[in-house]
């Protein structure tokens, strides 16, 4: 038998495969190996000529040895052509490049120890001038990475920190969306926002106080530690267990303090802080002298703050603030850079600047302004740094990268940890549309020249005023006229939220994303618009998906119905809500908290449950970029909580305390409620006001114990008397259900106006009021506040329970006799007027705001259960 023949090794299979196989290896029986070292230089799929292939192949093969004999490790190139000569020129390079970069970090260093505030600097630098490339030896880098090389490849480590696009840079979903999303946007690299810093202003100003932070260089005097950094470093808290109380592990929460405020604000505020903002400010206070007064105080106490402002903010904040500057002008900093502060604003600023929870409790209209453009700053400033931070971390990943693939696993982790699982950081709630329009507008003037906007028709189109239909013009004026009448008698508040132009859809949610540091003349360029300025701007996209955006403002009600499934019968189907983008939370400001409580209080409960909790879907989360808190699940412990409210509710407090757990303490502000300044004052009519106390063991039995002194002291009179034109002011809808139930009950005969009945009922039983048919009207305290009715046929008055706005009480009481004439009264309808109001000790902050502080004190601690005030 003949020898077998040797078997002979297959190739690969696929036009691909092989030509991969032919570069890397060796397979088959014969191999021209000087074709195959020339096939690694080849370029294109052209075939070539016999005679140029001989040439060609000739001339490669003699570049490769040359490239052999200086370099002797081409050979494990694969085709990369840098001589090892271009290598160590590009090595001297760099490192000519860092001594530069150290020079000039002395140099900075040098100017701040100059200068009072640290912002002021305009530097050249780049933005990433202030870390040294990492996988480079200032004494060898050459060397050691020669020896790198000589020691073979090492070993990739278990994972790789992913590197992120700059528009998207933190957006942990990857979607076709996220990539269409910002197509239009270039972000400035290092090279040009330097040359351009001289031509207008930028962010990079910003990022030199980034670079202060990260470098440990001395700040000036007087300048203070950057919040978001202080806050946002902190190493998460020990493990919690349920059976563990949280003040234990931080006790210096329990802590607490009221601050003085005199001659800063009036001395019916009172302003409490806790937990380390209390420890800040009373340091402050031990190193200032003994003669210091507490204006001077807030106002140093609101400086180190302000030097960590982005410079696109300070630089707008004085027009857009003016008009709460008005009375201070006097006031205001030599320095254009440094932000000008009311005097709220001075208290408010440093708690809000360091990330404590605020509850605000004394909103009004002359005040409102100042808060919203205080909280708009803070949530700008907020989002750009975070932003930036993380466009920052992204390009340095990259560099190191581009030095050595393993040079970033080798740096510390948590210096990359930037951001949280989804990328959404604020969440705001409004009450209506309108108020959030208007949110949104302030937000795009403090932004000013540098807000570059997208979707901003649609966003006028659905959330801007109401533009009122045009007919004749005869026809128009009478209707103004009609209109204008109606609408003076609800006043001024009222219009604001429900006027005719006014936008009161409770049923919106938006998302808005921010990405800084982008060129604005090429992205107006693009869009064909006049391109008036060049330098940074900030790109801001309205109707952004939630996942893409890094603002969330919604209504509670349009919030809960968009994460909520709808309802199954199939016991399989989950029906949970999918709140994945309310995982990484970092601020939540819950405005005008007075008149979402009107609307459903509930619905404020259940979004707040459902923050910060850990995500259902993480395939698509980088973890390596995560904040460590949030792995712990303490990402509520790190979130801000600011609430706003017009007076202080028990259930707006209780929500306080139940989601307020912020690290850094707490600042609390209400207003006290002086005798001369107290609501029942404003009332017109002569008319004996009698307030009667009702025993109740618990706020749970309140309602039940009002409605049991009803049915056993007031109703029984009212059907002996036969008394007619009786109204019963409601404030509660199931406190309505339980008295409409009783009437029934008693075959009492009696009309209700709720904001649930239809315009005809309404306008009916009005009618039967007035005329006397119906002796009773069940009147809510939500109808009023809603509609403003202006009831006519009342000549007694029962409060079931005390209105929560102190002006309703005046404006109620003031209706008495409204409407009726002597030829209408017959003699039951001429008994004296009266009013009957029922509360009980935990109704103290109605009673405060209606007939003062040390009269609510006295009522609720007194032997006397009823007492008169007379008009």
């Amino acid at each position: 038998m003949g020898a077998k023949k040797p078997k002979v090794k297959k190739g690969p299979k696929g036009k691909k495969a092989r030509a991969k196989a032919k570069l890397e290896q060796v397979w088959g029986e014969h191999v021209d190996e000087e074709a195959r070292q020339a096939s690694k230089f080849r370029k294109g799929k052209s075939r070539l000529t016999p005679a140029t292939e001989t040439t060609t192949t000739t001339t490669q093969q003699q570049r490769h040895q040359k490239e052999k004999e200086v370099d002797p490790l081409s050979t494990n190139r694969r085709g990369l052509k840098t001589s090892f000569e271009s290598f160590l020129e590009r090595k001297d390079n760099l490192y000519q490049h860092e001594q530069k970069l150290k020079q000039r970090q002395y140099t900075h260093q040098k100017k701040n120890k100059r200068y009072n505030a640290a912002h002021n600097e305009s530097s050249d630098e780049d933005d990433d001038s202030d870390e040294e490339m990492g996988g480079v030896d200032s004494n060898g880098g050459s060397l050691s990475h020669l020896l790198k090389r000589i020691n073979g490849p090492k070993k990739s480590s278990s994972r790789k920190i992913a590197v992120e696009s700059d528009d998207d840079d933190d957006s942990n979903v990857n979607s076709d969306a996220a990539s269409d999303d910002d197509d239009d946007t270039e972000s400035v690299s290092s090279a040009s926002s330097s040359s351009s810093s001289h031509q207008s202003h930028s962010d990079s100003d910003d990022d030199d106080m980034d670079m202060i932070a990260e470098e440990n260089i001395d700040l000036p005097k007087g300048a203070a530690e950057d919040p978001y950094e202080a806050h946002f470093s902190k190493k998460p808290l020990p493990q919690l267990d349920s059976t563990i109380n949280t003040n234990n592990l931080m006790p210096h929460l329990a802590k607490s303090s009221k601050a003085n405020t005199s001659s800063l604000l009036s001395s019916s505020m009172q302003v409490h802080l806790s937990g380390p903002i209390l420890d800040s400010f009373e340091t402050l206070t031990g190193s200032l002298p003994d003669k210091t007064k507490p204006k001077q105080m807030w106002k140093e106490f609101a400086r180190g703050p302000q030097q960590h402002t982005r410079q696109v903010l300070s630089r707008n904040w004085n027009s857009v603030n003016r008009n709460a500057l008005k009375r201070s002008q006097r006031e205001r900093s030599e320095n254009e850079n440094d932000i000008s502060l009311s005097p709220l604003q001075q208290v408010l600023y440093p708690a809000i600047s360091n990330y404590a929870d605020v509850l605000i409790s004394m909103e009004s209209r002359q005040n409102r302004n100042e808060i919203n453009n205080l909280l708009t700053m803070h949530v700008l400033n907020h989002v750009l740094t975070s932003r930036s931070r993380v466009q920052k971390h992204n390009r340095r990943i990259k560099q190191l990268a581009e030095v050595d693939d393993d040079a970033a696993d080798e740096e510390d982790d948590d210096q990359w940890r930037d951001q949280g699982y989804t990328r959404p950081k604020v969440l705001l709630l409004f009450p209506t549309r309108g108020t959030c329009w208007a949110f949104v507008q302030n937000m795009i003037e403090l932004l000013g020249d540098s807000a570059l906007l997208e979707m901003e028709d649609r966003f006028e189109a659905e959330y801007g005023p109401i533009k009122r239909e045009k007919g004749s013009e005869e026809e128009e004026d009478k209707e103004k006229a009609r209109v204008d009448a109606i609408m003076k008698q609800k006043g001024r508040e009222w219009n604001e939220l429900f006027g005719e132009e006014a936008n009161d859809d409770d049923d919106f949610k938006i998302g808005i994303s921010l990405t800084p540091n982008v060129d604005k003349k090429k992205i107006r360029a693009k869009k064909g618009a006049t391109v008036t300025s060049s330098g940074s701007g900030v790109k801001l996209r309205l109707f952004a998906d939630f996942f893409h955006s890094d603002i969330i403002l919604a209504s509670p009600i349009g919030l809960k119905m968009s994460t909520t499934h709808e309802e199954s019968d199939d016991e399989g189907e989950d029906d949970t809500a999918d709140v994945d983008f309310l995982s990484s939370i970092e601020m939540c400001i819950v405005a005008r908290s007075d008149v979402l409580m009107m609307q459903n209080w509930d619905h404020v409960n259940s979004v707040l449950d459902s923050l910060n909790q850990q995500p259902k879907n993480v395939s698509n989360i980088d973890f390596s970029r995560v904040r460590n808190y949030f792995l712990e699940g303490q990402g509520k412990y790190w979130r801000q909580m600011i609430v706003v409210s017009a007076f202080t509710d028990p259930y707006v407090t209780s929500t306080f305390r139940r989601h307020a757990k912020n690290i850094e303490g707490q600042l609390r502000i209400r207003k006290k409620v002086s005798t001369d300044n107290a609501s029942i004052c404003d009332v017109m009519v002569r008319v004996k006001q009698v307030f009667q106390r009702v025993t109740c063991p618990t706020v749970s039995e309140a309602g039940s114990a009002r409605l049991r002194f009803f049915s056993e002291h007031v109703l029984p009179k009212l059907q002996r008397l036969q008394q007619k034109h009786t109204l019963i002011y409601i404030p509660s809808y199931f406190d309505f259900v339980a008295v409409r139930n009783l009437l029934l009950k008693r075959e009492v005969k009696f009309v209700s106006v709720t904001e649930y009945a239809r315009v005809s009922e309404v306008s009916r039983g009005r009618a039967r009021f007035l005329q006397g048919v119906k002796p009773i009207m069940l009147y809510t305290g939500r109808a009023h506040f809603f509609l403003r009715h202006k009831i006519k046929g009342a000549r007694h008055l029962i409060f079931f329970g005390l209105p929560e706005y102190d002006e309703f009480y005046p404006s109620v009481v003031n209706m008495l006799n409204e409407g009726l004439t002597s030829e209408d009264e017959d003699d039951v309808s001429r008994l004296p007027m009266s009013s009957l109001s029922l509360f009980t000790k935990f109704d103290a902050h109605q009673l405060e705001r209606i007939v003062g502080t040390s009269h609510a004190e006295r009522m609720i601690k007194g032997d006397k259960s009823s007492y008169v005030f007379a008009s």
